[in-house]
């Protein structure tokens, strides 16, 4: 089935221009314009590390005039390479002006604990907003929606942490724990953009529930609520959940297990129907939040849409929504639900690509700072495959290929890593940044094949990245 994810009349316009450009363009031009800046990406570091005081986590802290700064801090956590610390700090020593030639791990290590990690989500917002995604007033055509509509994508993942003794009390686990010490993370993802929303690391016994909650409240502050789509698989099943979402004038989609609302589903006489959900005492004391219980106490029931599709094994998949039947049909509903599959592919490249588990620190502060500083350099992909994308394949129609390719992304992401740390760190090498990435990872691209579906198979992780083992090249 096609998906249709369509932008706005005004952004196909846009699009259009853009196209027309391209088609102009010649190796010896400058590929940077309005919507694909690496200003961008500096102006969202730039403006947290100026008034820095409000993301000090001690007074004392980054008063006096030291060899690194807090900014310095900052962009050695976001671009560190993943190895050693020492290692990190003496390619970090290369870039410095000022001749320094040598600062041990052990400074480092106790400064950082003074920075709030929070500090790298709201550098990942800033430059979400810098690009246009989180400014309505500021149009770009390359992000996608569903009939108007942006799609979030709701799940948590297991984060395994390094069995450390300072990390195991940090994290709420007992001192001689002795199997894998793993821990919830929850993000919101949008699904068709591929953009990190936010994300939450949770210690020993919060679960996904708890966390789902908190990202919901940071997200509703960014998203225009009645533009937007939350969706969650079966283990959201929850009617507080659901509650949540409607108090932002919002809507979701959730795949519903077998087990629940089991009377409700037995007195449809359709596929599509809208169901009385009774709020009875059980399904009440079952809130935590005691400001959505206070309000539901005035309501007795909700009345919620229920749809059965049946797959192509033959499975009935139950998806519970807001939406009205008038707004989205059975086949929209469904496609939905299909595109939730975005925020395990995002989760992929977190940890596989990215490797979000190969932590620097044994403390929170210093695993949270490690695991939030990611999702800039994420988002940074995200945006620049979306561009790069429609480079390559404006030059793929003027050679006649009918096909849509994809950039490379490994290579994209080894790119990032490489070029943009050295860009940010030496000002002489950011002026030809968005060129050099593109003339890098446009060659080559990878032609986009059919979706393929493979028997789900059953396998246990094992921990492949270790605190004392690191890549020292």
């Amino acid at each position: 089935m096609k998906r249709k994810y369509l932008p706005s009349i005004l952004c196909c316009c846009k699009l259009l221009i853009y196209f027309l450009i391209f088609d102009g363009i010649n190796e010896v031009c400058s590929y940077e314009n309005d919507s694909f800046k690496y200003s961008f990406i500096k102006d969202s570091i730039e403006s947290e590390c100026i008034d820095f005081r409000k993301h000090v986590l001690n007074d004392s802290a980054f008063t006096r005039n030291r060899i690194w700064g807090f900014g310095d801090y900052v962009k050695h956590i976001l671009f560190n390479q993943r190895k050693t610390i020492q290692n990190n700090i003496d390619t970090h020593l290369k870039y410095v002006e000022d001749g320094v030639d040598s600062y041990s791990k052990q400074s480092f290590s106790e400064q950082r604990i003074n920075i709030n990690p929070d500090v790298f989500k709201r550098i990942s917002l800033n430059y979400l907003r810098n690009i246009g995604y989180l400014n309505r007033n500021k149009i770009n055509p390359f992000f996608k929606t569903f009939y108007g509509f942006r799609l979030f994508a709701g799940d948590g993942s297991r984060f395994e942490l390094p069995n450390k003794k300072l990390t195991l009390k940090e994290f709420g686990f007992k001192e001689n724990y002795d199997k894998k010490v793993n821990v919830i993370f929850s993000g919101v993802v949008d699904v068709l953009n591929n953009f990190i929303i936010d994300g939450l690391i949770g210690r020993r016994g919060v679960g996904e529930h708890t966390l789902i909650h908190r990202n919901l409240e940071k997200c509703r502050r960014l998203i225009i609520p009645e533009e937007s789509i939350f969706i969650f698989d079966r283990g959201y099943t929850s009617i507080e959940l659901m509650v949540r979402i409607i108090e932002m004038h919002s809507y979701f989609v959730i795949r519903l297990r077998k087990d629940t609302y089991i009377g409700e589903r037995e007195c449809m006489t359709s596929d599509d129907e809208i169901v009385q959900i009774e709020l009875d005492k059980m399904r009440r004391n079952q809130f935590k939040s005691n400001y959505l219980k206070q309000k539901m106490n005035i309501i007795s029931s909700l009345n919620l849409r229920i749809v059965n599709i049946e797959l192509e094994t033959g499975e009935i998949e139950t998806l519970i929504t807001n939406l009205p039947q008038e707004t989205m049909s059975k086949e929209q509903l469904e496609e939905i639900y299909d595109a939730r599959w975005g925020i395990e592919c995002t989760y992929k490249t977190l940890k596989q690509r990215l490797q979000i588990q190969n932590y620097t620190a044994q403390t929170e502060i210093g695993i949270q700072q490690d695991i939030y500083s990611t999702f800039l350099i994420y988002n940074v992909f995200c945006y620049s495959r979306l561009y790069l994308n429609l480079i390559i394949n404006q030059k793929m129609r003027k050679k006649g290929k009918k096909d849509k390719y994809d950039v490379n992304q490994s290579n994209l992401i080894s790119r990032l890593k490489i070029d943009l740390f050295e860009a940010i760190l030496d000002s002489t090498k950011n002026k030809n940044f968005i060129n050099n990435l593109i003339k890098k990872c446009t060659p080559a691209p990878n032609k986009i094949k059919k979706p393929r579906k493979y028997e789900r198979k059953k396998i246990t992780p094992r921990r492949y990245l270790q605190t004392q083992y690191k890549l020292t090249y």
